[in-house]
């Protein structure tokens, strides 16, 4: 029988969310179902402390594994007001009296604990509804960032019929701070050509028209004049080539008008400014072929071709 062990749950993430993922992770895991139960904190150690996910596990020979999520969320007993279960004078009178305060403080973390007691079992409920709405929105709003991402892009008119926009259509969110950046242009281009593809960085000279709208200052230093229609730059240009096996000449169209428009999605999106994107494809694994018996009209070759 496998034994569950404990998730590295990063700090940041929130335990709503964390809780559904590692509940489904865990319910695949095992031959019998986990039993979960939930330890409420109250929303005040969360606003102090931040909204890390503390969890226990405790695992059994013969009978399905305890996991005990301690939460930072508020259970009925601290929802609802404080003087139901505790007097508001409750610590009247007991002004330099440790001893007493001490005795008063402990009465109170009793009745505390009996009131967490009797609302655990509605507690437990509500967060099982939590936890399967959350499930939900993992599966349904949030897988592939694709909330995310259509929000991002409303309005722009970005084609997700295109199935190599599609497949990075979920890196969008990274695009805030990872622009332009090697490593998440490198992920993204292997998203879209599912691993298919030779992705190359290099830098190269290129001849630019000089703009008409470029200030001429003539007062300058003759080190700072400038005579001729274009200019020579370097960029950084992404050479990708792409295997693909071709199957027909209308395969062969589509493929080319898809490779197209991401091309031009992904410089405007993805790359910095100055980069430019060069996509090429084919099948270098195919085999010529020098005939075909199958297709009546066809080039047959034979050793007095010529082919120039």
């Amino acid at each position: 029988m496998m034994k569950l062990s404990k998730p590295n749950i990063p700090k940041e993430l929130d335990a709503d969310v964390a809780m559904a993922v590692v509940i489904e992770h865990m319910d695949s895991l095992v031959d019998k179902k986990p039993f979960y139960t939930y330890e409420f904190k109250g929303v005040s150690e969360r606003t102090a402390l931040g909204d890390e996910l503390n969890l226990i596990i405790r695992n059994k020979q013969s009978a399905p594994p305890v996991v005990k999520f301690s939460l930072k969320r508020d259970s009925l007993y601290h929802i609802l007001p404080e003087y139901l279960f505790h007097p508001l004078d409750h610590y009247l009178g007991t002004d330099g009296d440790t001893e007493e305060f001490e005795k008063r403080y402990k009465e109170q973390e009793e009745q505390k604990e009996k009131a967490l007691t009797y609302f655990k079992p509605f507690d437990q409920y509500y967060q099982n509804l939590r936890i399967k709405y959350q499930h939900w929105l993992n599966e349904h709003i949030f897988s592939g960032n694709q909330f995310l991402s259509d929000f991002i892009t409303a309005g722009q008119r970005v084609d997700i019929a295109n199935s190599y926009i599609k497949a990075v259509y979920q890196c969008i969110p990274w695009l805030r701070n990872f622009r332009g950046n090697d490593d998440m242009v490198k992920a993204a281009l292997g998203y879209a050509f599912e691993g298919h593809a030779e992705i190359q960085k290099t830098k190269v000279e290129v001849t630019e028209a000089l703009s008409e709208n470029i200030h001429s200052n003539l007062n300058g230093t003759l080190d700072d004049l400038y005579c001729g229609s274009t200019f020579i730059t370097r960029v950084y240009v992404w050479k990708v080539f792409y295997q693909v096996k071709i199957k027909t000449g209308k395969h062969l169209s589509e493929l080319k008008q898809q490779i197209e428009e991401f091309s031009t999605f992904f410089s405007q999106w993805f790359l910095s400014v100055e980069d430019k994107l060069e996509i090429t494809f084919g099948d270098r694994c195919a085999f010529p072929e020098l005939s075909d018996a199958r297709i009546e009209e066809g080039v047959f070759l034979n050793y007095s071709t010529q082919l120039i």
